[in-house]
C-alpha cells in the first residue's frame, strides 16, 4: 500500500517522529487545552455529545467536530494526555502529506519530499499539531480545500467541487465561517484574475455542492439552536465569530505588521529561506515575453488574503497566519535551491537559540513585569526548571545546529531540516516540559489531593479547567458554604471570612469554609474540620489556622 502511495518509508518515519515526538510528556496546558479536553471529557460524564460544557456553563467558543475527534480517541485511550493531543497530531501529519501530494503533481518528488520535511519541522506548525485544540484539524482541512481549488483550476471537474464543498463543510463543524470564507476570497481573486470567471461561476453555482455542505454542516448547528436558542447566536456566531474580528478578544491585539515580525519565528528555523522566496512574488503579473506562473500566483495570494485578512482583524492571536502558512512551505520548497548563504542561515536559527541560552537570565525581569499573582507563582517555579542546566543544554542544541548549517557537505536548505529536528526534540523534551511543569504541576497536584477527599468539591474564581479532567468529574463553579471544599487561586479567595487551608501548591490553594466564630461549638477541636496534620497537607508541609488563614487571605 505504501509503494502505491510513492511515500518513501523514511519520509513516513520522519514525518511521524516529527509530529508524535513526547506528545505525552508534559501536561496538559491551560486554558485551551484545559478547556478542549475537559468539555470532550464533559460529554462521556453527562452523556450529551451535542453540547459542550465548563462546568456547570455551556461552552460555545468552537463547534462540534473537534470533540467528536477528541471523545473518538478518548474512547479507545482513556484520558491520557495525549489522547486529547491525537487528533491534532494526526491532522499535522495529514497536512504535510497533504501538501507532499500536492508537490508532487505540480512540482517534482524532491520539491514534494522537501515541503513535507519543511512542513513537519517548522515550529509554528509543529507546536500546533501539539496541543489538543482545534486549530491543527482546521488548518489540515483548509490547506487540504485550497490545494484542491487550484486543482480544479487546472481540470475542472464534479468529482473535484463535491471533495471542495466537503471539506469545507467539515471545515464549518471545526471552527465556523472562517472555512468558507479564505477559499472563497482565495478562489474569487485568483480565478477573476486569470480570467477564469466561467470556472469560477461554475463553482460557486454548484448546486449539488452546496447541498453536500448543508447536509455535512447544517444539522448540528440547526440542533444547537433548537436546543439553545438566541442563547447559541450570541455566544456563537456574534461573540466568537464577528466579536472576534470586530474587537479585540482577551487582550489578544497588536498592530497592523504583528504577523510580519512573527512569520519566520512561526517559521523557524526557515527565516533566511522565507525571505529569499520573496522575489518570486514578482512572477504573478502578466509580463511581455512569457506568460505568468499561475501556481506562484496562486499561492502568493493565499497568503496575502490570509496576511491582509487578519492584520486587519482586531484579535490577534499567533496561530491564526498558520491559516496562509502552507503556500509559503510550497514556495521555500519549490525554491530551496535559491538559498546559498550559509551566514546569512546562521542568522534566525542562532537568534532562537540564543534567546533559549539566556532565558534564565531573563525570568527575574519577566516576574518584575507581571501584575497576575497566578503568572507570577509560575514564573517563580519556572526559574527551578529553566536554570543553568537549561541554558547549557541549550548552548549544545545551538553548537551542533552551527555546526549542521556550516557543513558543506549538505545543502544549506537540508541543513535547516536538520536543525528543525534539533529545535524539535529541545522544544518538546526540554522547553515545553519545563513550562509546563512550573504552571501546571500544582493543578495536576491538587486534582490528586481532591481525589483522596472523595467529596464534592466547589471551584472558586479560577479557570484551570484541567483540574477536571485529572479529577475525573467536572465541579460546579460557586462559593463554597459552610463545611464545603472548594478549589481555587489564593489570591481570590479573600471574600471567604474563615477556612482551613487542606492543601496548597503554588497559588493552587483547596480549602474547607468554617463557619462564622460565633456560630461555632464552644468545645476544643470542630466536628465540621478533618485534622489537618494527617488530611491536609499544604506545600511548606504545615498548617494553617481557619482565622490565621483568613487574615492572610483578606485584601
Amino acid at each position: 500500500m505504501m509503494r502505491n502511495l510513492t511515500v518513501p518509508y523514511w519520509l513516513i518515519a520522519a514525518l511521524i517522529a516529527f509530529f508524535f515526538v513526547n506528545l505525552g510528556g508534559f501536561l496538559l496546558f491551560d486554558h485551551d487545552e484545559g478547556a478542549f479536553s475537559e468539555a470532550t471529557r464533559g460529554m462521556f460524564e453527562r452523556g450529551d455529545f451535542l453540547t459542550t460544557y465548563l462546568n456547570d456553563r455551556i461552552r460555545f467558543d468552537k463547534p462540534i467536530l473537534i470533540y467528536w475527534l477528541q471523545a473518538a480517541s478518548m474512547g479507545v485511550f482513556g484520558t491520557e494526555v495525549w489522547a486529547f493531543r491525537l487528533p491534532s497530531a494526526l491532522a499535522g501529519l495529514g497536512w504535510a502529506l497533504a501538501i507532499f501530494y500536492f508537490c508532487r503533481r505540480y512540482l517534482d518528488q524532491h520539491s514534494a519530499v522537501a515541503a513535507a520535511l519543511i512542513a513537519a519541522g517548522a515550529l509554528g506548525i509543529n507546536m500546533i499539531a501539539h496541543v489538543a485544540t482545534a486549530d491543527a484539524v482546521l488548518n489540515v482541512i483548509l490547506a487540504s480545500t485550497l490545494l484542491t481549488i487550484y486543482r480544479y483550476s487546472t481540470h475542472p471537474s464534479n468529482a473535484l467541487l463535491y471533495l471542495i464543498y466537503t471539506l469545507m463543510a467539515l471545515g464549518v463543524l471545526t471552527k465556523g465561517p472562517v472555512a468558507v470564507a479564505i477559499p472563497l476570497l482565495v478562489a474569487a481573486i485568483f480565478f477573476l484574475w486569470s480570467g477564469m470567471k466561467d470556472a469560477f461561476l461554475k463553482a460557486i453555482l454548484f448546486f449539488p455542492g452546496w447541498i453536500i455542505f448543508l447536509l455535512i454542516a447544517a444539522p448540528w448547528y440547526i440542533i444547537a439552536y433548537q436546543i439553545h436558542g438566541q442563547e447559541f447566536i450570541d455566544g456563537f456566531i456574534l461573540k466568537h465569530n464577528v466579536n472576534r474580528f470586530n474587537n479585540a478578544m482577551e487582550g489578544h491585539d497588536g498592530g497592523p505588521l504583528f504577523y510580519i515580525v512573527l512569520l519566520p519565528f512561526i517559521l523557524a528555523p526557515f527565516g533566511a529561506l522565507l525571505l529569499r522566496i520573496v522575489p518570486s512574488l514578482a512572477s504573478i503579473r502578466h509580463k511581455q515575453a512569457h506568460q505568468p506562473d499561475l501556481l506562484n500566483r496562486f499561492l502568493w495570494i493565499w497568503f496575502l488574503v490570509v496576511l491582509v485578512l487578519f492584520s486587519v482583524a482586531s484579535t490577534k492571536l499567533p496561530h491564526y497566519i498558520l491559516y496562509g502558512v502552507t503556500p509559503l512551505v510550497v514556495l521555500m520548497a519549490r525554491y530551496r535551491e535559491w538559498l546559498k548563504s550559509r551566514l546569512f542561515t546562521l542568522l534566525f536559527p542562532s537568534l532562537f537559540f540564543a534567546v533559549l541560552v539566556a532565558f534564565p537570565l531573563l525570568i527575574p525581569t519577566l516576574i518584575a513585569s507581571l501584575t497576575n499573582p497566578i503568572e507570577i507563582a509560575a514564573a517563580e517555579r519556572a526559574a527551578e526548571y529553566i536554570n543553568q542546566d537549561f541554558a547549557r543544554i541549550a548552548a549544545v542544541a545551538w553548537a551542533i545546529a552551527v555546526a549542521l548549517m556550516l557543513w558543506k557537505r549538505i545543502s544549506p536548505w537540508f541543513a535547516l531540516v536538520l536543525v528543525s529536528a534539533v529545535q524539535t526534540l529541545f522544544v518538546w523534551y526540554v522547553f515545553v516540559p519545563a513550562i509546563s511543569e512550573a504552571q501546571q504541576r500544582p493543578v495536576w497536584e491538587a486534582a490528586q489531593f481532591a481525589k483522596q477527599l472523595d467529596e464534592p468539591i466547589y471551584t472558586q474564581s479560577i479557570d484551570m479547567p484541567s483540574f477536571n479532567v485529572y479529577l475525573g468529574h467536572w465541579t460546579e463553579r460557586r462559593q463554597v458554604n459552610v463545611g464545603e471544599v472548594g478549589y481555587g487561586r489564593e489570591d481570590r479567595i479573600s471574600k471567604i471570612p474563615h477556612y482551613d487551608v487542606l492543601f496548597q501548591s503554588g497559588p493552587i490553594v483547596i480549602i474547607r469554609r468554617l463557619a462564622e466564630p460565633s456560630d461555632r461549638p464552644d468545645t476544643t477541636g470542630s466536628a465540621d474540620v478533618p485534622a489537618t496534620s494527617e488530611a491536609a497537607p499544604i506545600s511548606d508541609g504545615t498548617t494553617k489556622n481557619s482565622d490565621t488563614a483568613g487574615q492572610q487571605h483578606d485584601g
